[in-house]
């Protein structure tokens, strides 16, 4: 399992983490129920504060991504979404709004952030990274 840290980007590693995690989740390369580095293992890969990695496991847990077995580790979550259909919408929503204001802020048209927003799901879902 590799992740990336960029440690010139404004956001914080441990959301650079999360998101590398689901990424790798969705593009298969983690499976529903594969156990987890432990704390220790993954904050010596990536050499960060196991102080990190325990709010990153705890975060993802907290999302349904990860499911904290105490004594066991941490492992993938099964793929059931126990969300209301609402809820995903919603959260779908919040994000989708973000993308929007971002790129209507730079200038971009209607056109160029669709553009984008397909380039990115086309590169995830050929398991790019």
């Amino acid at each position: 399992m590799f992740f990336h840290i960029d440690y010139n980007s404004s956001q914080p590693i441990y959301q650079q983490v999360i998101e590398q995690i689901k990424l790798t989740i969705v593009n298969g390369g983690l499976k529903p129920g594969e156990r987890m580095p432990s704390i220790r293992e993954l904050a010596k890969t990536l050499k960060i504060n196991p102080t990190t990695v325990a709010k990153i496991y705890n975060e993802l847990a907290h999302q349904g991504v990860l499911v904290l077995r105490q004594g066991k580790g941490a492992f993938v979550a099964p793929k059931v979404v126990s969300l209301a259909s609402e809820e995903i919408h919603r959260i779908v929503a919040e994000h989708a709004r973000k993308i929007l204001v971002e790129g209507l802020r730079f200038g971009l048209t209607r056109e160029e952030i669709d553009l984008i927003i397909d380039a990115e799901y086309q590169s995830i879902r050929k398991g790019e990274q």
